[in-house]
């Protein structure tokens, strides 16, 4: 009796001390944190540059093809008040492709500042390539 006694007392000794120390164990390693520094919902759809750094690697080559300034300008264009848009910009729209535009503003527009207005943006995504196409057909 005083046998099992002994053995049940090492045991909760053991369990008692497995609890204590499994909080110890369930410290996250920075390198395992990084998903809250790789996704800024707040900023998410800023401006083109503020999701550069966060874009998977295909819509990363994307967003490279165009330059800051027209980035900003196309951003502004579909998802702000812009109402105007140039040659330059245009040119590097359509130089971009149809699938690296189209993949850009689906991206944006599935964040959460845009998400409500989904089928919108994509619109006027699709408005603005086809105005900037109409572009070079007339030159």
């Amino acid at each position: 009796m005083a046998r099992s006694n002994n053995v049940s007392l090492a045991v909760l000794l053991f369990l008692g001390i497995m609890l204590i120390a499994s909080p110890i164990f369930a410290i996250e390693n920075e390198d395992e944190s990084t998903e809250a520094e790789y996704i800024d919902n707040k900023n998410l759809a800023e401006s083109p540059e503020s999701s550069t750094e966060i874009l998977p690697g295909s819509l990363k080559n994307c967003a490279n093809t165009i330059s800051k300034s027209i980035g900003d300008k196309v951003f502004d264009y579909i998802f702000g008040d812009e109402k105007n848009l140039d040659y330059d910009t245009c040119s590097e729209v359509t130089g971009s492709g149809k699938e690296c535009h189209d993949a850009l503003v689906k991206y944006v527009a599935e964040g959460p500042t845009f998400k409500a207005n989904y089928d919108f943006y994509l619109k006027r995504g699709d408005d603005l390539y086809n105005i900037c196409l109409a572009v070079f057909v007339e030159y």
